[in-house]
């Protein structure tokens, strides 16, 4: 049921709560001074979005579900998450295929954001983005995209995001959800921009 949620947290114990519908299996707060975290959720039909900031630093273990994929951006020009050890340049995204595990760290006020989506939903937009069979990537993989494609994908992620924390009634509405189309040279190819919502 698509929906969406925009918190604040001044206590890491219900941050963590929070962060288990992000695959957080555990978080350690290694910064110091007062707690302060925000994080947006949505949710819609065959995807979720979030965008979380954070002030201080800390460490969290993730693990994807059997049958997603987890798609982590910078945002803002913040400085992102540090997966792995392997820290995200600007323009970077990550995947981390169905299944994986990793630990995410930050080393202070971050801001970053996650797109959760079906395997089998990657494949089919892979293949009508490049027009050739697309490999879901099994493991974690950071990818540089083009200028343009990152800044549409970070663009499309927080009108997302922003709807949600401005208007979150607003994404309820099926047709006010169409509304966050994908740039025009992707619609037609995957059946429209409806299929990704």
């Amino acid at each position: 049921m698509p929906g969406s949620v925009t918190s604040v947290f001044s206590e890491p114990g219900d941050f963590e709560a929070a962060l288990r519908e992000e695959g957080g299996l555990g978080l350690l707060i290694t910064g110091r001074g007062q707690f302060l975290a925000r994080l947006t959720q949505v949710k819609l039909h065959r995807m979720r979005l979030s965008a979380a900031e954070e002030q201080l630093s800390r460490i969290a273990f993730v693990a994807v579900p059997a049958d997603l994929i987890l798609v982590s951006l910078p945002i803002r020009g913040r400085p992102g998450l540090i997966w792995g050890g392997s820290g995200m340049r600007a323009g970077e995204i990550m995947t981390f295929g169905p299944g994986q595990h990793a630990h995410s760290r930050t080393d202070g006020p971050s801001h970053s954001g996650s797109i959760w989506l079906p395997a089998q939903d990657l494949a089919r937009y892979g293949r009508a983005l490049i027009g050739a069979p697309f490999a879901v990537p099994s493991a974690v993989r950071s990818w540089r995209s083009s200028s343009a494609a990152g800044r549409e994908l970070r663009q499309l992620h927080r009108a997302g995001t922003r709807m949600a924390e401005v208007r979150p009634v607003i994404l309820v509405d099926a047709e006010a959800a169409h509304g966050l189309r994908a740039p025009a040279r992707w619609r037609g190819s995957v059946g429209g921009a409806n299929s990704i919502l």
